[in-house]
């Protein structure tokens, strides 16, 4: 038996989940699926069992929902189901302990396999947002390979938060040496802020 708390999921898509899920069972039994609760039932129902798996919707004013629910049921897996397919969104819900994640306009009607798939030690990511991921860090890598070895610790450097001055320290070299390097890595990536830096790394 595998037990499902169901949240932050609008009233409508809560009961098409639930509906769902109780279809799966009827046509699908080999792993009965539970859903111990859901947000419009949480607030009333005194619910002294963990779930196996959370499934969490990010389309909510608190962004940090995905780290919330891991902190009232730290031992349950965490399954983002939503619309946002932000990159930035999508590794976000991983730093904050979610292990899965899928777009409700493709897998919303095949809940069951990634819920078995995350019990099984395993991890559900929507095929789109996988790609998006892929694409990324190919993206990244040909970002990094525009830079020399020197410029890419000065990067390096300035995502990790330290100061001109602290880069110079770290890599023995003055400061205006820094300088000379981060104009050069504005100029090859064509832009003009440490902001700008940061997200075209990140990116």
């Amino acid at each position: 038996m595998i037990t499902v708390g169901i949240i932050d999921i609008d009233k409508q898509e809560r009961a098409e989940t639930k509906k769902i899920i109780s279809k799966k069972n009827k046509s699908e039994s080999a792993i009965p699926i539970e859903v111990l609760f859901d947000q419009g039932t949480l607030a009333t129902t005194a619910c002294d069992q963990v779930p196996d798996v959370m499934i969490v919707d990010i389309d909510h004013p608190d962004s940090l929902i995905v780290e919330r629910a891991k902190s009232v049921f730290p031992s349950a897996e965490i399954l983002v189901l939503t619309n946002n397919c932000d990159i930035k969104k999508v590794r976000s819900c991983f730093r904050q302990g979610a292990v899965g994640y899928m777009l409700k306009k493709t897998c919303l009607q095949s809940l069951k396999n990634p819920i078995a798939m995350t019990l099984g030690n395993g991890s559900f990511i929507s095929p789109f947002v996988n790609r998006a991921l892929i694409e990324q860090a190919f993206s990244a890598k040909q970002s990094e390979n525009l830079l020399t070895a020197r410029e890419l610790q000065i990067a390096n450097g300035i995502l990790e938060g330290l100061s001109y001055k602290m880069i110079a320290q770290k890599y023995a070299i003055s400061l205006d040496t820094v300088r000379i390097y981060i104009k050069r890595i504005y100029r090859k990536f064509q832009i003009n802020s440490k902001g700008e830096l940061i997200a075209q790394l990140n990116a």
